[in-house]
């Protein structure tokens, strides 16, 4: 009896320690790293999912695409095995084609504002001299997804959401500095700015 008792005992620590285990890579945990590191199981976002805001040269407009499931789109085939470098003035950035030229797409992380608004300089260039900036406001979370599985069973996953929820179109090749200080974006006198611009965040 005293041995059965002993193994119910371990048996009980073990499925804990799974149930912990799931619990340390759920999506609140996901969230926690993302919303602390803005790292996704310990790597950078990748470009090509904060690439997904940009909006085309041909609109004006805020972004068709305003959020990305994080987990669906490092793991895509897309962007799965595109490397990606972090340059010397610290853009993390990939290089793509695009109706055959070659194209870079690279973001800065600038810091996190009141509420959990990540501010992300990025810079994009094509296949001329132009290096288009934009700041992008953004904001993880967690969303439901439904989905039913082979014997028509609805299931629900939790999944970690990047989200645009605003952007500041800085220009081309803008010479500016950008800080985030005090929940207070500021940004440096530039070609397009004669004095320094400090944009609340509140």
């Amino acid at each position: 009896m005293k041995v059965l008792w002993t193994l119910i005992l371990l048996l009980s620590f073990v499925a804990q320690g799974v149930c912990d285990e799931d619990k340390s890579h759920g999506p609140k945990s996901a969230l926690n790293e993302a919303n602390k590191n803005f790292t996704f199981n310990a790597t950078p976002i990748h470009p090509g999912c904060v690439n997904e805001f940009s909006v085309n040269m041909a609109d004006s407009g805020p972004p068709i695409v305003r959020a990305i499931d994080v987990a669906a789109c490092v793991s895509s085939n897309e962007f799965f095995s595109v490397e990606y470098q972090m340059s010397d003035d610290g853009y993390i950035g990939y290089e793509y084609e695009d109706s055959g030229e070659k194209n870079y797409f690279g973001y800065k992380y600038i810091g996190k504002a009141k509420g959990g608004l990540h501010i992300l300089d990025t810079r994009w260039s094509g296949g001329g001299t132009m290096v288009a900036k934009t700041v992008f406001l953004t904001r993880f979370g967690i969303e439901k997804y439904r989905f039913f599985d082979e014997q028509g069973k609805l299931k629900i996953e939790k999944r970690l959401i990047l989200k645009s929820v605003g952007q500041i179109v800085r220009g081309d090749r803008d010479l500016g500095t950008i800080e985030l200080k005090n929940d207070k974006l500021i940004l440096g006198e530039s070609q397009y700015r004669k004095k320094s611009e400090v944009i609340s965040l509140d």
